[in-house]
């Protein structure tokens, strides 16, 4: 009878599988997997944008033919979370928003966003001020929209050690992906 909770757990999670599966609908488990299939989503409906043009939008404007940085936070994000679990999640359309809908992360995922305050002359450092972010692929390289060089494209997690001190931002695990 120590056991009897696993085995009621395992009835009931038939139960619910098979109630599921008879909607026509599939139960899906949360867990390292789970998180790991999200996050590679993410990670390739960020380089789906490789080589599309900069172009820069404000609030809810953005398009897909062209986006700025955080445009292709968003659709990243509600693209790849929705392929992965079919509930997308939506960013805000500001940078300090986005950074406010997660946790800061000092051993950063792929999936995570970065961001940096790449205006020195601002005297503001990380102090609601910031002016790019991108989408974290792993290998120390994010995928972002950048004004510079005018298209989406892979980079550094210092933008070619101009920022020494990117902002790792998982917004996947605290929004329950």
């Amino acid at each position: 009878m120590t056991h009897g909770w696993r085995t009621a757990r395992r009835v009931a999670a038939t139960a619910v599988s098979g109630m599921l599966a008879a909607a026509g609908l599939t139960l899906v488990a949360a867990g390292p997997a789970h998180a790991a299939g999200v996050r590679a989503h993410v990670v390739d409906a960020a380089e789906a944008y490789l080589g599309k043009p900069y172009r820069l939008a404000y609030g809810w404007t953005c398009g897909t033919a062209a986006v700025d940085c955080e445009c292709l936070n968003r659709h990243a994000i509600w693209d790849g979370t929705y392929r992965a679990t079919g509930r997308g999640l939506q960013l805000n359309y500001w940078l300090q928003g986005q950074i406010n809908q997660g946790r800061r992360t000092s051993d950063p995922r792929p999936g995570d966003l970065v961001f940096w305050d790449t205006d020195p002359n601002d005297g503001i450092r990380y102090g609601g001020d910031l002016d790019h972010t991108g989408v974290y692929v792993g290998n120390n390289r994010v995928i972002d929209a950048n004004a510079y060089y005018g298209y989406v494209r892979y980079d550094s997690i210092t933008l070619g050690g101009t920022e020494p001190d990117p902002i790792f931002v998982d917004v996947l695990t605290p929004n329950g992906y």
